[in-house]
């Protein structure tokens, strides 16, 4: 491989080219978001309510059905982020930056959560304490267990109904589980269907599933099997119905056994892509990693990144990644463009989105958007999906403490960038990073301005309503009809819709 890697063929520029004139993206310019104009343009639409389109493709197995990733960042995507972004149609990524056995234990929370089939429900034995069994609860975000004799066969439950109003932690589990309610199994392997009928008959919770010898072989759950009445679009696998499960890694000087082994550990928890995240993807150190997982796990889709030129995500693709992550700088806590690297997100996502468009594959644009306006031009740009940490960090349930309230009584967290020195000395902590280097990010105050159902449905109704205007019924259909001018707009331009 040389140094001066990255040279595009004319049939590689040529895409690029023919993508910016059908986008109407500039050529003679690098441009990003304020920069880009929408005018309206003839519509059918009556109204923005008849829009309910937002699915979008990632790779060829996996969709997802709002266009929305929460960012792979501590204090922003934690387990409690995680399961409501995710039941309501986007994604969650874990932070590579914590420890192997924290992501774990993220992703063990997650996997448990609302699912319909958990194929190793958590136990408790009936001589075990409420204290001990609250303790296990509260680890893992549940609020029921099943009660096994010392053979592992279910004989209980200990359900939240059952200890909600007890106030004596000493009591002993078998003195609160089930009360008179007779405990209901069935055999593993049942079909859903037929669970389904079988709690909704005996009006049950918890349907315990057994082995031939009469053992614990796994759990459904009423919650999980109905969750698609409730949550329509939410982000699910389909063979155990759980929240899809997002791995991480980062990228160190070379590969690893350590590294592998933390893939092959998220792999065996069940993940159905892995992101492989640094700073600076265009590199060696990125390529490596990238081959060897690969190589060892050759049917994972990998999502990989960061990079911001099109030379980049050929290089990518090249090693093996299915999903390039498009973005240097941008973010709001981000300052690499305080060194000068960087390409302004609009020109970047396009350029990138030209060359996986050419080989199959997709882009996620990765920071730089404020709200729906923005998301509206990366998709328009060629994105598939958008991450975002600022707009995320803002909701009740991300990951951060609140630091604060404000003057007004509003909650104020610290978002915190991945390459400040805060992050870094954490890092340090927990040994994923070796030492201290120049900050390329910062630590700032940021207003908690609602749940993220109420941040998703603000972008929704925004994307929605540019929608309308543009005459386009699906994200499908922005990403492949809808297209900027080809001019920009001047300051004064962008200050007229925007100053007051």
């Amino acid at each position: 491989m040389t140094e001066d890697y990255g040279g595009l063929t004319v049939r590689e520029q040529e895409a690029i080219e023919k993508h910016f004139l059908e986008k109407g993206i500039p050529t003679d310019r690098a441009v990003t978001f304020e920069d880009m104009y929408l005018p309206d343009r003839y519509s059918r639409i009556r109204s923005r309510s008849d829009i309910q389109d937002f699915r979008t493709q990632l790779t060829p197995e996996i969709g997802i059905n709002l266009p929305f990733i929460s960012a792979n960042m501590k204090g922003v995507t934690g387990p409690r982020l995680a399961r409501e972004i995710m039941s309501l149609g986007g994604l969650a990524i874990i932070p590579q930056m914590d420890s192997i056995e924290v992501r774990l234990e993220q992703l063990e929370t997650i996997r448990r959560a609302d699912c319909a089939l958990i194929d190793d429900p958590l136990t408790i034995a009936p001589h075990r304490t409420l204290k001990e069994a609250k303790a296990i609860m509260e680890r893992f975000g549940i609020n029921s267990l099943v009660v096994v004799d010392e053979k592992n066969r279910p004989i209980g439950m200990l359900c939240n109904r059952d200890w909600f109003y007890e106030t004596d932690d000493t009591k002993k589990v078998f003195e609160l589980m089930g009360g008179k309610r007779k405990l209901h199994t069935a055999p593993k392997g049942i079909p859903f269907a037929e669970a389904a009928r079988i709690l909704r008959e005996r009006k049950i919770e918890k349907l315990p599933l057994v082995n031939r010898n009469g053992k614990l072989a796994g759990l459904l759950t009423t919650h999980g099997l109905f969750y698609e009445r409730l949550y329509p679009r939410a982000t699910r696998d389909n063979k155990f119905g759980r929240f899809m499960l997002v791995g991480s890694v980062g990228v160190g000087r070379q590969v690893t056994k350590d590294r592998l082994m933390e893939v092959e550990k998220q792999v065996s928890k069940g993940i159905s892509l892995l992101l492989i995240d640094t700073a600076r993807a265009f590199s060696d150190n990125a390529r490596d990693m990238v081959v060897a997982v690969k190589k060892r796990f050759p049917d994972l889709p990998l999502m990989v990144g960061n990079t911001s030129c099109a030379e980049g995500t050929k290089f990518l693709i090249e090693a093996g990644a299915d999903i390039v992550k498009v973005g240097i700088g941008p973010g709001k806590v981000c300052r690499t463009r305080r060194i000068g690297i960087g390409t302004p997100q609009v020109t970047a996502i396009g350029e990138s989105a030209a060359i996986a468009n050419l080989y199959g594959k997709t882009v996620v644009g990765d920071g730089g958007m404020d709200g729906p306006d923005d998301v509206t031009k990366a998709i328009i740009a060629g994105a598939s999906a958008i991450m975002s940490g600022s707009m995320f960090i803002q909701a009740e349930e991300s990951e951060a403490d609140t630091d604060r309230s404000d003057e007004d009584g509003s909650k104020i967290k610290v978002y915190q960038g991945s390459a400040s020195f805060a992050a870094q000395k954490a890092r340090m902590q927990n040994k994923t990073l070796d030492r201290k280097r120049r900050p390329e990010g910062v630590a700032k105050p940021v207003k908690v301005v609602g749940t993220v159902e109420e941040i998703v449905e603000d972008l929704i109704d925004g994307m929605s309503s540019a929608m309308s205007y543009l005459g386009v019924w699906s994200v499908k259909e922005l990403r492949e009809k809808s297209k900027f001018p080809g001019k920009i707009q001047t300051s004064a331009g962008l200050r007229e819709g925007t100053k007051r």
